[in-house]
């Protein structure tokens, strides 16, 4: 397969296509299933509440676990060697990625924790608070093979940072924002490198990569996203 293309593929099978230990880095941003989705009017569709959808027809939390232990596996395989790995997902799953990504064969790192400085706010009727935290699981292959430190400030695993707004936002409902992405991307990753996404969504994966002059491949099942990540490559000088 060629590389810097997003393909139009489901990720099992794009990841199928992908040799052993070609792969430096992963960054993705799979679907989170959500069991609890309530139908509140003007919160359920809203683009910006991320932990509030069913994703991909999932039946349970089972179905959904399984379909992620397969996509690991999968990512264990293509990557090479010392290759770092950052999963989002929501907190109500962490406990259970941290094992998965370990079942896999890499060894977890640790959890990071982005604060989503204006959340969407909390809804009277749900007696919950708002949701402002998102996390990602850092794992590895073996230890890391590169580790771009930055400042001892910039190190932290905890990151702040508003959600997608402006020229930067898609319709895509769970965009993450390059500013929160790209620290991740240059610390465990250098030029020329080929960072692989398996959900590509609306493309910052690859976008971050063309401005740092890394490498990418990914898949997306969604055409119509596929179509907005590359309207976005072309913006990338």
């Amino acid at each position: 397969m060629e590389i810097n293309q997003i393909y139009a593929l489901s990720c099992l099978e794009g990841l199928k296509k992908l040799p052993d230990n070609s792969i430096d880095l992963i960054f993705t941003d799979p679907p989170y299933y959500q069991y609890r989705a309530q139908n509140i009017k003007g919160l359920r569709n809203h683009k910006d509440v991320v932990t509030e959808f069913e994703f991909d027809d999932f039946k349970s939390e089972d179905d959904y676990l399984q379909f992620l232990e397969e996509v690991l596996k999968e990512c264990f395989r293509v990557s090479k060697p010392g290759a770092s790995g950052y999963l989002w997902c929501g907190d109500d799953f962490v406990s259970f990625l941290n094992r998965l990504v370990e079942q896999a064969g890499f060894q977890f790192r640790k959890v990071i924790h982005w604060h989503k400085t204006n959340p969407f706010p909390a809804v009277h009727p749900r007696k919950m608070f708002a949701n402002s935290m998102e996390l990602i699981v850092h794992f590895s292959k073996g230890t890391p093979k590169t580790w771009n430190y930055k400042s001892t400030n910039e190190m932290h695993n905890f990151i702040e940072a508003p959600i997608c707004m402006g020229k930067e936002r898609t319709i895509h409902r769970t965009q993450k924002p390059l500013k929160v992405c790209i620290p991740y991307i240059e610390i465990s990753s250098n030029e020329g490198d080929l960072v692989l996404d398996p959900f590509m969504g609306s493309g910052t994966t690859a976008v971050a990569c063309k401005m740092l002059k890394r490498n990418f491949i990914g898949f997306e099942i969604n055409p119509h996203y596929c179509e907005i990540a590359n309207e976005r490559l072309q913006k990338v000088q």
